[in-house]
């Protein structure tokens, strides 16, 4: 929990040490459970960090005790959790998350009533985190296994903008590995969920225009394309889901380039990278996930699939 907290909130070891007077060994000890937690290394740490460790650990100790303000701080670690792997990639992040998502789980399971929904979709939000990163960093039989953890738990929730996610991320890792079929059957489902966010379907048309692509089925991806494009112009004013801050117009162009690119369209793939780049925010732009992206449009790379 404490080493979660700290790397949420983009603090080395050292700055702590520092700010608590502590040495960075006697906290790497206790991080890691080589050494007891005493009070005074709680206090420490929420001071230095802003953050209620103490209340924290409390609820983690005694999961029926946890309520709406305890998810908030644990969403808000989430949160700040993404923005630093934005800067220094999923391999860094990976252990924080895997400690949260199995915190979370837990909460899941034991919350009380009134908030069993809202820590499913949590524990749901986590998981699908934690596939991501182990996805990203080749561990795919584990992403699987999140994926689907994802979903079961987003079921439980309740959340149809949590349960899109769930499916819509395991249709992705299916179709990186080249399974059309199961992508393609995940990907359907999203589609049919009703009351969802509109930028999660506009970007289930792309992947599903991805997945027709990919599969050797030209017209049935250019028409989803067709239909892709109507739907992000009729979603461009919605506001961003909190869980989905990646979905803007130059997050889109990069979903088409790719379907350019499986349909042998690489001079206007390459051309549709450039113009979403320079549409994305400044912050997406320079994250490590873009780096392929920006490869691909100053040439040193293909165009991703």
């Amino acid at each position: 929990m404490l080493r979660a907290a700290r790397e949420a909130a983009g603090v080395g070891l050292r700055e702590v040490s520092r700010r608590t007077h502590y040495s960075a060994t006697y906290l790497s000890d206790i991080e890691r459970g080589k050494r007891p937690v005493p009070a005074d290394v709680v206090a420490a740490y929420e001071t230095a960090l802003g953050a209620d460790m103490e209340r924290l650990t409390a609820v983690s100790r005694s999961p029926s005790s946890v309520d709406t303000t305890a998810l908030d701080d644990v969403a808000v670690m989430l949160s700040a959790t993404r923005r630093i792997e934005d800067t220094t990639g999923p391999v860094v992040v990976l252990p924080a998350v895997r400690g949260v998502a199995e915190m979370t789980e837990t909460f899941a399971d034991q919350a009380r009533i009134r908030a069993a929904g809202r820590a499913a979709s949590l524990a749901s939000e986590v998981a699908q985190y934690q596939g991501w990163l182990e996805h990203a960093t080749g561990a795919g039989a584990a992403a699987r296994r999140s994926f689907r953890k994802a979903v079961e738990l987003a079921q439980e929730s309740g959340d149809a903008d949590r349960l899109a996610h769930g499916l819509s991320f395991h249709a992705y890792a299916d179709l990186e590995r080249g399974d059309h079929v199961e992508a393609a059957a995940l990907s359907e489902a999203v589609l049919s969920l009703p009351g969802v966010h509109p930028l999660l379907r506009v970007y289930e048309q792309f992947q599903r225009a991805r997945v027709h692509a990919a599969a050797d089925e030209p017209q049935a991806a250019q028409h989803r394309l067709v239909l892709a494009d109507s739907a992000a112009q009729s979603a461009e004013d919605e506001p961003r889901p909190d869980s989905g801050y990646w979905y803007t117009a130059g997050f889109f162009g990069l979903q088409r380039a790719r379907v350019l690119r499986l349909l042998g369209q690489d001079d206007r793939a390459r051309d549709e990278v450039r113009s979403a780049l320079a549409a994305l925010p400044d912050d997406h732009r320079s994250a490590t996930w873009a780096t392929k992206w920006r490869q691909a449009a100053d040439g040193t790379t293909d165009v991703p699939q």
